[in-house]
Formats: structure tokens, sequence, C-alpha cells
């Protein structure tokens, strides 16, 4: 009697565990499988195929993995040029009354970028907009877009609206690009003469981004502008300090304000440090010209070969050309040696070809480019003469 309990109840255990498996394969099988509509999102990168695309557009139900697929055919059909099919599909998905809130936010998201990709700004910029008051990455993303949309579009004073009203993400890219935007409308209120708001714009920039070099560059000028040359000169500097790139775009009015207030001492130690640190050539050049002007030439060619002969360049090569020829100078032959070593270097470092069509540089020639893939495009290469003639 027990023997045949037993043999019932292993039984039953058996045909139990059977079930049991027998149905999570199944359900395993089931998620497995690929609904029979995947395969035509596969034919429509492919084919652009209209008749998948509302085939997908009239599945009962989407999951997640399905989202993706759908996102992924939206950007392939923006990227392929063809936004209005790519609106298409994502108006039709966005109309959807399944879909969650962020699932939603994606796809407003993506239509926003098929509206500026078909040119149609104002509706990208109204989503983009909407968008602001999401969380997380969209709201990240949609602020970033509408930052570059609006600067396209020039409009400086909306993206600083947005800013003061805390729409955009905090992000220190987008901190640098706000501070810019209101750079753009401090620089046009210097041009109308309307200094007080000046100050206030420059102000607000430093507050956003307290690194924004062009802020005190636009300060700098208009203290230039209204002689006080002093001020100029510090937040000129002030300037470099924060970027010392922002050299580059000041160079003239920097070195015009030191002379405005007699101060070639200070011109040239400031000069010779940015050199030292960045090596840009036009501070050297400067440099040269001052301690020249002030110590005579027999002072700034021998320190000017000493320089070019570390750091070669074309451009500090024709500024000691100018600086002998302009002060009569006589080179003796181991500066004569220095100079060929120089041109020599200089030329050595020079492309011997150059693509007409991307700019591609290349010591040997080739049939075809190796960076746009054109043919019969990379010529030799001709170096771009001096901006100025020298005068004798």
């Amino acid at each position: 009697m027990m023997d045949s309990a037993l043999v019932y109840i292993l039984l039953l255990t058996g045909v139990a565990l059977g079930w049991t498996f027998g149905y999570r394969f199944a359900q395993q099988g089931k998620k497995s499988e690929k609904p029979d509509w995947i395969p035509s999102i596969e034919y429509l990168l492919a084919e652009s195929n209209d008749a998948s695309l509302a085939k997908l557009l009239n599945v009962d139900q989407i999951d997640d993995d399905a989202i993706d697929l759908f996102l992924k055919l939206g950007r392939s059909l923006r990227e392929k040029g063809e936004a209005d099919r790519a609106i298409h599909l994502h108006q039709a998905l966005f109309a959807r009354a399944d879909l969650p809130r962020s699932t939603l936010h994606l796809l407003e998201l993506e239509l926003a970028l098929d509206y500026s990709c078909a040119g149609l700004l104002d509706r990208a910029e109204k989503l983009y907009v909407e968008l602001l008051e999401s969380k997380g990455r969209v709201h990240e993303q949609a602020s970033r877009y509408l930052v570059e949309l609006l600067e396209e579009e020039g409009e400086w004073q909306r993206i600083f609206d947005l800013h003061k009203q805390r729409k955009f993400a905090s992000l220190d890219l987008l901190d640098r690009r706000i501070s810019h935007a209101v750079c753009e409308l401090a620089e046009r209120a210097v041009a109308r003469g309307d200094y007080l708001e000046t100050q206030n714009l420059c102000r607000q920039a430093l507050k956003i981004d307290s690194r924004c070099a062009r802020a005190f560059v636009v300060l700098a000028d208009m203290a230039y502008h209204q002689g006080e040359y002093r001020e100029a000169i510090r937040c000129y500097l002030k300037a470099v300090d924060l970027d010392d790139q922002a050299l580059v775009r000041i160079l003239d009015r920097l070195v015009l304000a030191f002379k405005a207030v007699d101060d070639s001492k200070g011109l040239k130690e400031h000069l010779q440090r940015h050199w030292n640190l960045t090596h840009y050539v036009p501070a050297l050049i400067a440099t040269m010209e001052s301690l020249a002007s002030e110590e005579g030439p027999n002072q700034a060619i021998p320190q000017l070969l000493a320089e070019l002969k570390n750091h070669p360049s074309n451009q500090g090569f024709f500024a000691l050309v100018e600086l002998v020829v302009q002060h009569r100078q006589q080179l003796d032959k181991s500066q004569l040696l220095v100079i060929y070593d120089i041109l020599r270097r200089i030329v050595a470092s020079e492309p011997k070809f150059v693509c007409t069509n991307c700019g591609f540089k290349a010591k040997e020639p080739h049939w075809r480019c190796p960076s746009c893939k054109n043919w019969s495009t990379v010529t030799a290469f001709v170096p771009a003469p001096p901006m100025a003639k020298l005068d004798l």
C-alpha cells in the first residue's frame, strides 16, 4: 500500500514538473520569437517600402524593443534625406494612446529633429520649447538642439530670455553657448553706444560662465572706444588669462592701448610671456617690433633669429626680412647661416601636395585624395605670399 502511494506521488510530481518546464519553455519561445512585422522594419530600412510602413503603423501593441526599432527607422529615414516620411512615421506613433509619457517625449524629440531637417524651423522650435518641461536626457537634448537652432537664426535675445526663465538644462557646454549669446547682445549695445547695458550684459555673461573671455573683450573694446586705455588693457589681459587664444582677436588693439599709455615695457613683458606660453607668432613679431623701436634693430634682430631658430615659421621669417630691410642692417656670415637653416626647416615642414577639394595635405602625390576620395584633385602645393609687400 505504501509502495503504491509513493509511486502515485512520484507520478504526480513528474507531471507537475513536466507541465511547469513545458510552460516556461513555451513562454521563452514566445519572447524570443520575432513578431511577424519585425522583418518589415528591416525591409523598410533597406527598401523604403510604403506598404511595409503602413503595416508597421497598424500594429496592435508596441513594446520597448519595437519602439527602439521605430526610432532607428525614423533616424535612418532622416539621414537618407526622407524627412517627410520620418515625420509621417513619428506623427503616427505620437498619435497612439497606448504609449507611456517617456516614450512620447522621445518621439516628440525625434519629430522636432525631423522638422529641423525639413526646414520647418518654427515647428521644431515649438516642440523643443515644449520638451524643456521634460526631465532627464530628453530635457538635456532638447535644450542643446534648441540653442543650436536659435543660434542659427541669430535669436540671441530669445536664448537669454529662456535662460532667465530657467528653462534650459544645467550643462557646462550650454552655459558657454548661452554666455556667447549674451555677449552678442553686449556687442550690439556697444555698437549703439549703450555702455550701461553693455556692462550689465557682460556681468550677466560672466555670471553664466565665469570663464567667458569674450565678455572681458567686449568690456575692453568699450573702454578702448571711450579712451579709457588702462581699463581696456586690464580687461584685454584678463581675457587672455582666461583663454590664451583670445590674443588672436585683440592683439592689434592691445598694442595700440599700451602705446596710448606709453608703456612699451609692459607691452613687451606681456607679449613675451604669451609667446613663451603659446608660441603665437604675431605676439613674437609685435614684441620684436616694439624692441626694435625702443632699443634699436641691433637688439631685436639677434633675439628674433634666436627665437626662430627654435620655432621656425613663415610669418616670423617674413618679419625678420622686413626688420633687416627697413633698418638697413648688415648680417654677418653666422646670421646668414642661421637664416638659411630656418628657411630650410620651413620648406621641409611644408606639404608638397594639397587637395583642391577638401584641403588635405600630403608629402607624396595621390591620384585619389585619401580624405575626400575624389580623383585628380591632389595638386602641387603653392605657399601663400605674405600679406603685405615689402617697402624698399
